[in-house]
């Protein structure tokens, strides 16, 4: 703890710093694979010391697990074509490398549009729901247009109606202004 100005405690947790979020998210049926949401989020974490683990973009030079852009068009063509057992391997590749980015995750951000059909998202957010990592979904229109089902298998306060109110959140959970769930967030010294 140090004093600023007139006295005045300052607090210098930093406690998102060092620590590691999954973005999930809708990208099979985002008009722009997921990438604008994921890459706005992604600048604000890093400048608060998290490291970022993004489908879109993943940490693997190796394009077999690549699902966006060219990719994406691939798996499209091997979908239209009936070719369903080259599909089964290139999307086993990514699911797995997907829910490995989870697993190693300290919290994962998941953004739900209503609009948007979904299913990796859903599979990503009960993964860390059932790892109780601080699960945090911003819901596009708000929590009133959540699905029933997302109130009984998570907290509601962990849903926001906007990633600015996700990123007030997680201001307070940074600098300790709000005591975070201990039986879900982990800080290391």
């Amino acid at each position: 703890m140090r004093y600023g100005e007139e006295g005045i405690i300052m607090n210098e947790f930093n406690h998102l710093s060092g620590l590691r979020c999954y973005l999930a998210g809708p990208i099979d049926n985002a008009e722009d694979d997921g990438i604008i949401w994921r890459q706005n989020l992604e600048k604000w974490l890093t400048e608060k010391g998290v490291l970022v683990f993004d489908p879109c973009n993943k940490p693997i030079a190796n394009p077999k697990y690549k699902e966006v852009a060219e990719e994406k068009s691939k798996m499209s063509a091997l979908k239209e074509s009936e070719r369903f057992y080259e599909l089964t391997d290139r999307m086993k590749e990514i699911v797995h490398c997907d829910l490995r980015m989870v697993d190693i995750s300290d919290f994962v951000v998941v953004y739900i549009d209503p609009e948007v059909f979904i299913f990796g998202t859903i599979h990503e957010l009960l993964n860390s729901l059932h790892q109780r990592k601080p699960t945090l979904v911003v819901i596009e229109g708000g929590k009133k247009n959540a699905a029933n089902w997302l109130f009984g298998i998570m907290d509601f306060n962990f849903m926001f109606n906007s990633f600015d109110e996700l990123k007030e959140f997680l201001i307070h959970i940074d600098n300790g202004t709000i005591e975070a769930d201990l039986t879900r967030w982990v800080f290391f010294n």
